[in-house]
């Protein structure tokens, strides 16, 4: 016998002896989703009474002393559009009402809590952009990584493939076409903390960004998603330029659920696939007394890594079981290519062109309590282990240092020669592991004061912890004594918020709020192991004659750090911290149902000297159902992180158009260093943002909402062009941190959605501009080369859109079908030309789609059953000549990616 069943037979039977003393009837049944999933905590009430209750974890509920009659009776549950069934009841006996609820696509029936702190309203009635999307939404997606869920579901958030460095660990992620660090991330409304990693490399304004790694919340802790699509640094704080992104989780208080998800990766034009995801999730509902719950959810992910590109040119002949017998140099790229299955088992790419290995553990708990009818006590937080491993770019020989030949003995070169070339012959490729650590925790009380003040009091700390290990590299300086693996020095994150925050609603009409924050930022970078950063014996081996050239020459200089991501030394490691205050207050007046105003002020103080005001008006005008107009006008501000303010390192890249290896060293823009070439302190950036709209209701189940927007950043912090130096040993070139560029972003979203019986059509759209307005020179030059700027405005596609359609077939079976559109974009690579763009050095990335779909099958009360595939035509982006040599032949950063089609199948089993 099936649980559910089972369970609702249980309750049947409970109350058979009273029923048979008594002259009532009594009601009982079943709610469940489209798949058959139980919803624990839905809402079961006779309508026209006072009679009715909940659901328990099986979905079941029960509702005794019901007079005989005919009722209307309705179940419903956020995020799902309510049911109402008609039943008749008979003294002594129990009527059974089951309901199947389907998803409120659009949400407009979710009421939402991100930018307003007056009651939630929906989306229809918001002043504001926002979007809800409920948990089933989110879990239609079939790899099992939140951040491709969320590209998918937020037309105008885009994220990019992982790519180098720490990159590879921290998904590049987008919205509106700015960074993540103009997206405030929050749970539960409460701010996120941020990802240790600064993403040197990136797409675009990505450059430099230090955002939260979303990429951390299983989605099956998540109960829905709130995305507000307007700047909110007003109501929230530093970061929220682009917008605001808010978790709520889950806080059912019954019920276990578990989804084992694996899937395969199609075959790729390289001979390569087959590759196998796996995803295993689980979330438990426990009650906390009477009058509380804990939640808890769990994920584990493994996924190997993904090889997409074709053998690097300069290793392929012999290099590790590669057999290019009887091609020359010249045409081994084209036979590679045309002939991509050849030795696909034997041989191994010099340099992987794909997706990093990466696993982890991850977990959020979410809890809260009742003291009494007026004070509420919660608590949430989460904790994440995670690992992940890059490949690096080749270091051929001929075009890297670290093969060069040094004396054996560093003091008398007439000992002879060394080379770790004699080892290597064919090259090596270093490769960067990356352990994370993530945890965050957060408590409070909420409650209701005797005057009618609404209060909240919470205390926060998020740390965000990332150990790096090079393997398979060397120090040349170090001689043949050098080490192969280095601990090059960990980063971490720490940030501290404390919130009190109060609501009064001062009649019906408006509501006053107000509160304070004290947050602490906190940056450590820890001093690496001394191989990977101090130069050793052999650093001045340049200064010697090489006594085996041929026109004695001096022996090349070594390298004097490990090579690829050089160690932290001491003068860069520390900890870096800066502390803010902030006060705010806004007001939200409401004329009837028609009118609604907001305005919100903040202030900041930074205890580096910085502080700035800002302030938001949005309103809202309803000509009932049929039409709504809605904009907004505000100022906002992204203050400069400690690390980006203090960040010193060195990296390794190579010159486009020579293959050699450049070192580039990032350092602190105050370093003297920089002074002298123009750098200043860091302020924070100011923005503008303004936004109109409307919502409309024409008809029965058809809404839409269209909105357009602009963002004028001043001061916009990037990551200077490198610019050349001469006479350091440790680097060439030099960049670091700048508020050079004043920029605009505008563009418009547009959502439209219909629901009819059991089929819903849904279609989002986004078009989006970037376009740098002015440079603020440095030293008399542009700090962003015209090849950076190029990439502002041309990396990412200016359009993208989904077009969804869901159909439920009676109660076992409901299909998904999606079609993904991206826009012509333009690769990072090469130069751009604005009066003739075909002869542009810049690959053009031409527009693709590609489709989705997903079938769903509850095969019981209890266990559902998921097949579907992402990318179901296996399509690929334009392929482009820019990195050929290196045998990439796609687009490295573009959001459409560059991974192929993907098939998956997922078990879903409740109780």
């Amino acid at each position: 016998m099936k649980k559910g069943a089972k369970m609702k037979k249980i309750i049947i039977a409970i109350n058979f002896v009273a029923l048979l003393f008594a002259q009532n009837g009594s009601i009982s049944g079943t709610v469940t989703d489209a798949d058959g999933n139980p919803l624990a905590g839905a809402n079961v009430a006779i309508e026209g009474t006072s009679m009715g209750g909940a659901t328990v974890g099986s979905g079941a509920y029960l509702i005794n002393e019901v007079s005989a009659g005919t009722y209307s009776v309705t179940a419903s549950y956020i995020g799902y559009k309510s049911g109402t069934k008609s039943v008749t009841v008979s003294d002594g006996a129990t009527a059974t009402v089951d309901f199947t609820l389907s998803v409120d696509a659009l949400e407009s029936s979710i009421v939402l809590v991100t930018g307003t702190r007056a009651a939630g309203r929906t989306s229809m009635k918001s002043p504001s952009p926002i979007d809800g999307f409920a948990e089933m939404e989110l879990r239609k997606q079939g790899n099992g990584d939140f951040t491709e869920t969320l590209k998918n579901q937020v037309p105008s958030f885009n994220a990019t493939p992982l790519t180098g460095d720490g990159a590879a660990f921290v998904r590049p992620t987008s919205m509106r076409g700015l960074p993540p660090d103009n997206i405030l991330v929050l749970t539960n409304s409460k701010r996120r903390h941020r990802s240790a990693l600064i993403s040197h490399f990136g797409a675009a304004m990505n450059v430099g960004a230090q955002g939260a790694d979303v990429g951390m919340i299983p989605t099956i802790a998540v109960k829905r998603l709130e995305v507000l699509r307007d700047g909110a640094a007003a109501q929230y704080g530093s970061d929220a330029i682009a917008g605001v992104m808010n978790f709520i989780l889950k806080d059912n208080n019954s019920g276990y659920e578990v989804h084992v998800t694996g899937g395969q990766w199609m075959q790729s034009p390289n001979g390569r696939g087959g590759e196998t995801d796996l995803t295993l999730a689980a979330n438990i509902g426990l009650p906390l007394t009477d009058d509380g719950f804990i939640n808890l959810s769990f994920e584990y992910a493994d996924r190997p890594e993904l090889s997409r590109g074709y053998q690097h040119k300069s290793a392929a002949d012999g290099y590790k079981g590669w057999d290019a017998t009887g091609f020359t140099s010249d045409d081994t790229w084209g036979y590679i290519k045309n002939n991509p299955t050849d030795n696909t088992d034997d041989w191994q790419t010099a340099m992987n062109w794909g997706r990093p290995i990466s696993s982890g553990f991850r977990s959020v708990w979410n809890a809260g309590l009742k003291i009494n009818d007026n004070v509420d006590a919660y608590a949430f937080g989460n904790f994440a282990d995670t690992f992940g491993e890059y490949s690096f770019f080749l270091r051929a020989p001929g075009k890297s240092g670290a093969l060069t030949a040094i004396p054996l003995d560093p003091a008398d070169p007439s000992k002879g020669n060394f080379s770790w070339g004699d080892t290597y012959p064919l090259g090596f490729t270093p490769r960067l592991e990356g352990h994370g650590d993530d945890v965050s925790s957060v408590i409070g009380i909420r409650g209701n004061s005797d005057m009618g003040i609404d209060y909240d009091f919470s205390a926060s700390y998020g740390s965000n912890y990332l150990h790096y290990n090079l393997r398979n590299s060397l120090n040349l300086s170090w001689g043949p004594y050098s080490t192969h693996n280095f601990e090059i020095g960990d980063l971490q994150q720490g940030e501290t918020n404390l919130n009190a925050d109060f609501s009064y609603a001062v009649s019906d009409a408006m509501n006053i709020a107000f509160g304070a924050e004290w947050r602490e930022e906190k940056y450590t970078m820890y001093q690496g192991q001394k191989e990977a950063w101090m130069p050793g014996p052999w650093s001045m081996s340049h200064l010697l004659v090489n006594p085996e050239s041929a026109d004695s020459s001096n022996y090349t200089a070594p390298g004097l750090a490990a090579n690829g991501m050089p160690g932290t030394s001491p003068d860069a490691a520390g900890v870096f911290d800066r502390q803010n205050t902030a006060f705010y207050v806004d007001a939200e007046y409401a004329m009837g149902d028609a009118l609604l105003l907001q305005a919100a002020f903040r202030s900041e103080e930074f205890s580096d000297g910085n502080s700035t005001s800002d302030f938001k008006v949005a309103g809202r005008y309803s000509l009932g159902n049929l039409l709504t107009l809605r904009g907004g006008y505000s100022t906002g501000f992204r203050a400069p992180t400690p690390g980006q303010m203090n960040y010193t390192g060195v990296v390794t890249s190579f010159d486009g158009v020579t293959g050699m290896q450049v070192q580039e060293g990032t350092l602190k823009a105050t370093d003297p260093l920089c002074v002298a070439l123009g750098g200043k302190a860091l302020v924070p950036e100011d923005a503008v943002n303004t936004s109109f709209g409307l919502t409309a209701n024409p008809m029965t189940g058809f809404n839409m909402t269209f909105d357009m927007y602009t963002i004028e950043i001043t001061g916009k912090l990037l990551k200077s062009r490198s610019i050349s130096i001469e006479g350091n040993p440790e680097f060439s070139e030099l960049a670091f941190y700048t508020n050079a560029l004043d920029t605009k972003t505008s563009g418009y979203d547009l959502v439209a959605i219909y629901n009819l019986d059991n089929t819903t059509v849904s279609m989002a759209y986004n078009h989006n501009e970037t376009e740098v307005l002015k440079q603020t020179q440095v030293n008399g030059v542009n700090p962003v080369s015209d090849g950076g700027v190029d990439n502002l405005q041309l990396n990412l596609p200016k359009d993208r859109m989904t077009m969804t359609l869901t159909q439920n077939l009676g109660d076992a079976w409901s299909l998904m079908a999606r079609l993904n559109y991206y826009g012509e974009s333009w690769d990072e690579r090469g130069t751009y030309d604005r009066d003739n763009p075909s002869e542009s050095s810049k690959d053009k990335i031409d527009a693709v789609s590609f489709i989705d779909v997903e079938a769903s099958y509850r095969v019981s009360d209890n266990l559902s059953v998921v097949f579907g595939a992402n990318n179901v035509t296996n399509a690929y982006p334009t392929e482009i000549a820019t990195r050929a040599s290196q045998g990439m032949p796609y687009p490295r950063r573009s959001p459409l990616g560059y991974h192929g089609g993907f098939t998956y199948m997922r078990l879903m089993y409740t109780f």
